[in-house]
């Protein structure tokens, strides 16, 4: 295969983290119009109608199966409303780029979580994988407790709670390797997580105003239809055929997106804790791909 056939293949998931990676700014500049809530709802109720009528256009649109039912709730309520619900919240703390690096560290939860819950039997790899993961969020986290910061500390834990729900559907996931959620459970997982979000958001927030907002239809249309449905269809599809190490490293580059569009939107400074530890856990991610040469891989890709 030709280096330039292989660069196209490639140029979808570039374009979907690239756009991920902008994803955390906009969500941020979305807070100014919308609650936390409002926002994570109004992003997976958009995605799921787009994602309905693209895949409706298709000819692909299905009602998932008994089996994998379970497995599309946990992708809604886990991985997308807890994650997104936490993530925004801690978005009015903690600046996005930052924000980013620590809600995309799964792997401090996975691969313990993989061995307890599993019993998946770990290599060293993984471990060493799992510790530099922990180092890299003691270094980013640190600077909240010194001074003393509570709304830093309260959007950290957030944070921290966002990637471990993330985590708690990827270990679910890979219990049920026999079933694969493909681009067409898009609509129904999005819907899922757009319904108790809305009512949780109706319940404290009261009735979406901010529809009326023409500022505000620019946010909607880029994290619901563009960076969940769209990128989603196309992530999934070449993640299928990659494998779990090369998707990894992919994920990885969101945070470091997220951090650049954040540093030049919002003058977010990439201080020296923040580079360090965003460096620990690439290292993490390199710990991670030698193990799977060594042992069967440790997927901790998202869906």
């Amino acid at each position: 295969m030709s280096q330039q056939s292989t660069l196209g293949r490639f140029l979808p998931l570039v374009g979907a983290v690239a756009i991920w990676g902008g994803n955390w700014p906009i969500m941020k500049l979305g807070l100014t119009h919308m609650s936390p809530l409002w926002l994570a709802a109004s992003r997976f109720g958009s995605a799921a109608l787009i994602s309905a009528l693209v895949l409706g256009m298709l000819g692909r649109l299905r009602l998932p199966t008994r089996q994998e039912m379970p497995l599309v709730a946990g992708v809604a309520l886990l991985q997308m409303g807890a994650f997104t619900a936490l993530a925004l919240w801690a978005l009015q703390y903690v600046a996005p780029g930052r924000a980013s690096v620590i809600a995309y560290a799964t792997s401090i939860w996975v691969i313990p979580l993989s061995s307890l819950i599993l019993k998946e039997r770990l290599s060293l790899a993984q471990w060493l994988a799992t510790a530099l993961s922990y180092a890299g969020i003691v270094v980013i986290v640190a600077p909240a407790f010194s001074p003393w910061q509570a709304h830093t500390v309260i959007g950290l834990a957030m944070l921290l709670g966002a990637s471990f729900a993330w985590a708690c559907n990827i270990i679910q996931l890979r219990g049920n390797r026999h079933i694969r959620l493909g681009a067409d459970m898009i609509p129904w997982q999005t819907a899922i997580a757009a319904v108790p979000l809305a009512a949780l958001a109706w319940l404290r927030d009261g009735a979406p105003v901010f529809l009326a907002e023409p500022q505000a239809w620019p946010v909607i249309l880029y994290t619901g239809p563009l960076a969940t449905a769209l990128t989603f269809i196309v992530v999934l599809g070449m993640t299928q055929k990659m494998p779990p190490v090369a998707t990894s490293i992919a994920m990885l580059c969101v945070p470091v997106i997220g951090l650049i569009v954040s540093s030049l939107v919002f003058q977010e400074r990439i201080s020296a804790d923040l580079a360090l530890g965003l460096a620990l856990i690439a290292a993490s991610v390199a710990a991670s791909a030698l193990a799977t040469r060594l042992k069967r891989p440790l997927a901790l890709r998202p869906l």
